[in-house]
């Protein structure tokens, strides 16, 4: 959110520790393990085709009929 938070970053990444202490419970208690691998390459990856977008929320332009082509892929696309 701009004038807020708009120059802070945040990345979730799991700690070794934490991760130890969660599967020393899991098994203490007989619970069930699954293991799931997601491909995030995608997310930013080159695009082959053309694709354009409608322009983000507060931007404005003098022509409204503006478009961004995109490059790259974009997240939730």
């Amino acid at each position: 959110m701009e004038g807020f938070d708009f120059h802070e970053t945040f990345a979730l990444v799991a700690i070794m520790t934490s991760l130890r202490v969660f599967l020393s419970v899991a098994v203490a208690k007989g619970w069930n393990l699954y293991q799931m691998d997601v491909n995030n390459a995608c997310f930013h990856s080159d695009l082959e085709e053309e694709v354009y977008m409608r322009m983000p929320p507060g931007f404005y332009s003098n022509t409204p009929n503006h478009v961004c082509r995109l490059c790259k892929s974009l997240y939730r696309l």
